[in-house]
């Protein structure tokens, strides 16, 4: 694309002061009258993005940080293997992003996913049609399964067909995010064995899964992005099973609205082509030009490092960062905070990384070269964001805690231990049942219990109080 195809867009932002695009200091005086401390930094994204981005929130009512948070998915699935950041001590940085858009019914969720998520779906659907085309003259699939983005796959066939044909990586499109949660270890009678699966996915460390039959799977650089919706009224849900205290839940990223209400869509608004083009163009030059070329990783992944003076503001960040959680008195909220920033700190560099390579798709004629070097203004972009998604976790994770939301005969039975009554006495007053012997109900009531506790311990917890 020519410059000249662009639209105007240093004259449009000097146009429009108060840009959805605009800095944490030109919102100031919104914030103080939406008593929201923290909204999502859309400006540090491209200049030449920004217009696309302000039509969303403006003319859709799309909230920022759903805008924000879709476009880094938008973006790091583009990229997929494709890059990596190099870091001493460290090592190797994948560059996945996990993202979960908190709001209420029709507030936007689905709407955003198909404005941002377009040109790979748009991708997809030529994969789709030229796997239909080979079935149709051939009588059979092609060799090689193309995906991009998929909606329902068991992890087993990920792990057997569709990751070894796409190194690079994929995106699970999960509508709601409970979809993927609770589809974990559907095929599996002990626990954990997806759930493995995807923190490995995570940071894209080596995968082997054994079979019967002596059956070995193996992925080199699994990559799998994830990206889904969920109400404020279920949020508690993905905390269950201590996924909170174990670390799981916080690498999702939590996108949440400055304002929770319906999307309020301009209808006689029309997304200039121009906006559109822009971003197409963008993500799919990091798709067509970015290749997996090998199922060897280290054969095609290119190489980021950190600029001395983007290493001393990252290291100044963390050190702030880790400050502010030591100084926290009760070890509930310390653990918590300690796992939201265990995760937090990967993102930071996993979004610089992720801006650096989008800059360079909004070039007339984009090169991605095979070492480059991310400077210390992108990390101060990718600090803003950090903060963000660590602000917007703990935000959640305290909401779900002080909810104590959970079903009433779950309640009951946490009354129960507060009152230290035995397994046998509750079993007595639960399950007594015409022939059930005292032992038959003590052990049911045992059981009973501690999978409560498993999946609501915040209620226990509270009750313990």
């Amino acid at each position: 694309m020519s410059q000249g195809q662009y639209p105007q867009f240093e004259s449009f932002i000097k146009q429009n002061a108060n840009l959805a695009t605009a800095s944490e200091d030109e919102l100031r005086a919104e914030l103080e009258l939406r008593n929201f401390k923290k909204p999502f930094p859309l400006h540090v994204f491209n200049d030449k993005i920004k217009p696309f981005l302000n039509a969303l929130h403006n003319e859709y009512d799309l909230p920022r940080s759903f805008i924000g948070l879709t476009l880094l998915a938008a973006y790091s699935t583009a990229i997929g293997n494709c890059y990596h950041l190099r870091v001493k001590k460290i090592g190797k940085i994948y560059l996945p992003i996990w993202a979960c858009l908190e709001g209420m019914s029709s507030s936007g969720k689905s709407l955003v996913l198909s404005q941002i998520l377009k040109p790979l779906f748009e991708k997809q659907k030529v994969y789709d049609d030229q796997a239909q085309k080979c079935l149709e003259s051939t009588g059979k699939p092609p060799d090689i399964m193309e995906q991009l983005i998929y909606r329902d796959s068991h992890v087993q066939t990920l792990i057997r067909y569709v990751m070894p044909d796409n190194p690079k990586g994929i995106l699970k499109d999960s509508d709601e995010i409970l979809e993927w949660i609770n589809g974990m270890n559907q095929l599996s009678r002990k626990e954990g064995t997806d759930e493995q699966f995807w923190v490995s996915g995570w940071n894209c460390r080596p995968y082997t899964a054994i079979r019967a039959n002596k059956l070995k799977y193996h992925l080199p650089n699994p990559f799998v992005n994830v990206i889904g919706g969920i109400q404020p009224s279920l949020i508690y849900k993905l905390f269950k099973n201590d996924r909170d205290t174990s670390g799981f839940i916080f690498r999702l990223l939590f996108a949440v609205p400055e304002i929770q209400n319906i999307a309020d869509i301009n209808l006689d608004y029309d997304m200039p082509h121009e906006y559109e083009q822009v971003h197409s163009n963008s993500i799919l030059s990091l798709v067509d030009k970015l290749k997996a070329t090998s199922s060897k990783v280290e054969d095609y992944s290119k190489v980021l490092e950190l600029k001395n003076e983007a290493i001393e503001e990252y290291k100044s960040w963390v050190t702030r960062r880790l400050n502010l959680t030591n100084r926290i008195t009760d070890y509930k909220e310390k653990e918590i905070h300690a796992g939201i920033l265990g995760k937090i700190k990967e993102y930071c560099l996993r979004f610089a990384a992720i801006l650096h390579i989008a800059d360079k798709s909004y070039e007339e004629f984009p090169i991605y070269h095979d070492h480059d070097f991310i400077d210390r203004s992108t990390v101060l972009k990718a600090i803003e964001l950090a903060d963000y998604f660590f602000e917007s976790a703990a935000n959640v994770s305290e909401r779900v805690s002080k909810s104590v939301v959970a079903p009433p005969e779950v309640i009951r039975f946490a009354s129960y231990t507060h009152a230290a009554f035995s397994f046998q006495k509750i079993g007595d007053l639960e399950f007594n049942t015409q022939g059930s012997t005292p032992e038959a109900r003590k052990k049911k009531a045992e059981r009973a219990i501690k999978k409560m506790i498993k999946e609501y311990p915040n209620v226990f917890r509270a009750v313990e109080k």
